[in-house]
């Protein structure tokens, strides 16, 4: 059996983990290890916006790392596309990632400004070529830490996804021009982590709109890690603690289906903390869309990536935020070559979007497409 540990912090991130290796029965660091840290900081976001794993956490794990005999420490990232390339080093000053490694005497590291590992021809799921970070290969241990959060496109966003940060900036959109769980899967078949902890340490719980909300039902257990070996059991853990069914997360099933771990949440031997005393249930982003905008079609999403799709949920959330009513119809078409299906109620986002030889349509351009012009043209459309 596959196997996970749950462990509250109770105030102590050190010992909560050290208490999810032992129970893992895993040695994690040997003397001399390169070890690379692997976070999500998809965006400069609070420390506590659940949007991002928090600085605590990263700082607990490099430390834990250190006292255990690694020679070098390095905490890398390659954040998301929709992030502005001019800001990029923002996610690790901003957020306090850098101060972090300062402190710890350590090194933090944009990806993109590294060498990186071209792949060609993986596979039809995946762009024809396509680059990894070299840090993923050159590191002797590699910890996953992603956050507990859902996501528009793949329901959930845990270990298994945060490895897409691994991919250089340009590349990253372009794993949305195909099947984007299995380009998912295929990545993971080629980046190994050692371990993945899942950080659920943030006071907000977080979906893909970017900011905190509460699940149904009330509480929710913030104040946990969720740690494995196996990275598709890991994910499947995270899943069922938020109410969602593993089954119908395709990165599970079909990291499952292609050998790289258990997501069958009966045959993962889970300690710890009991599953069942924490369990609880999020709203989804379509459904929370859907509440607040039931007039709205989003047609494309599945094609377009996080450069135009995080934008037009982040001004959606903002428009929601100051109560604006939100009621009219509204059709936004995002990715490559849409086929335009209404007229006069109908925005195109991004550069992809662009149809030919048709001008009548409100367009808002840009790869990716400027936010300020986004909410503004949203703006425009729902309180006029």
């Amino acid at each position: 059996m596959a196997k996970a540990a749950i462990t509250r912090i109770n105030g102590d991130f050190y010992a909560a983990l050290v208490r999810a290796m032992n129970h893992l029965g895993v040695r994690l660091i040997s003397p001399g290890d390169h070890v690379l840290i692997k976070p999500n900081l998809v965006e400069p976001a609070s420390p506590d916006s659940g949007e991002i794993t928090t600085p605590q956490v990263i700082e607990v794990v490099a430390r834990y790392c250190l006292d255990y005999g690694a020679a070098r420490v390095i905490i890398g990232e390659g954040p998301s596309y929709y992030q502005p390339e001019l800001y990029l080093k923002e996610c690790f000053t901003r957020t306090g990632v850098s101060q972090v490694a300062e402190r710890l005497g350590i090194e933090w590291v944009l990806f993109d400004e590294h060498p990186y590992r071209t792949f060609k021809g993986v596979s039809e799921s995946t762009p024809d070529e396509f680059r990894v970070t070299e840090f993923a290969f050159t590191c002797d241990k590699f910890i996953n830490l992603p956050v507990l959060k859902t996501h528009y496109l793949t329901k959930v966003t845990l270990a298994m996804k945060n490895l897409k940060g691994c991919l250089k900036r340009e590349d990253k959109r372009l794993f949305h021009r195909h099947h984007l769980s299995r380009a998912i899967v295929e990545l993971c078949q080629i980046v190994k982590p050692t371990v993945n902890v899942i950080d659920g340490t943030a006071r907000a719980l977080v979906r893909q709109l970017g900011t905190g909300y509460a699940p149904e039902g009330g509480q929710f257990p913030t104040g946990l890690i969720i740690a494995s070996t196996d990275i598709v059991a890991v994910d499947t853990v995270g899943c069922a603690l938020m109410g969602i069914d593993p089954a119908e997360v395709e990165t599970i099933t079909l990291g499952a289906r292609a050998g790289l771990g258990m997501g069958d949440l009966t045959r993962i031997d889970i300690t710890g903390e009991e599953l069942k005393q924490l369990k609880f249930r999020v709203q989804l982003p379509q459904e929370q869309l859907k509440l607040s905008f039931p007039a709205l079609e989003i047609i494309g999403a599945e094609k377009s990536c996080s450069g135009c799709l995080l934008p037009l949920l982040h001004s959606l959330l903002l428009i929601q935020q100051r109560q604006i009513k939100a009621d009219r119809p509204l059709t936004i078409y995002l990715g490559e070559k849409p086929e335009i299906l209404k007229q006069g109620t109908t925005l195109l986002v991004g550069d992809c979007a662009r149809v030919e030889g048709e001008d009548e349509y409100d367009w808002v351009t840009g790869c990716p497409p400027d936010r300020e012009e986004l909410l503004r043209r949203l703006l425009n459309w729902f309180s006029s």
